[in-house]
C-alpha cells in the first residue's frame, strides 16, 4: 500500500498506475492534509483478478453449461 499527497498523484500518476498493473501494489492511497480522501486500486479486468478468485489458467477451462443446450443453438456452439 501507498500513501501519497494529490499533488504527488497528479504528478506521477503514470508511475503509480504502473505499480498497479505490475501487481507490485494493491491500493493506492491519495492524502489531502494528511487525511485519505480517494483510493486507487486495479481494474477487475486484470487478468490476475479473472474470474473472482480463480488463476486466470482456470479460468480459461471454465464453460457455461446451459441443461437445454439452448444457449449453444442460440449463439451456434
Amino acid at each position: 500500500m501507498y500513501q501519497i499527497s494529490i499533488y504527488e498523484a497528479k504528478t506521477q500518476l503514470s508511475k503509480y498506475i504502473a505499480l498497479l498493473e505490475s501487481g507490485e501494489a494493491n491500493e493506492i492511497i491519495i492524502l489531502k492534509n494528511g487525511k485519505e480522501v480517494a483510493k486507487i486500486v486495479p481494474s477487475i479486468n486484470n487478468k490476475q483478478r479473472l474470474g473472482a478468485g480463480l488463476k486466470f489458467s482456470e479460468s480459461l477451462n471454465f464453460k457455461l453449461k446451459d441443461e437445454d443446450d439452448k444457449l449453444d443453438e442460440l449463439f451456434g456452439y
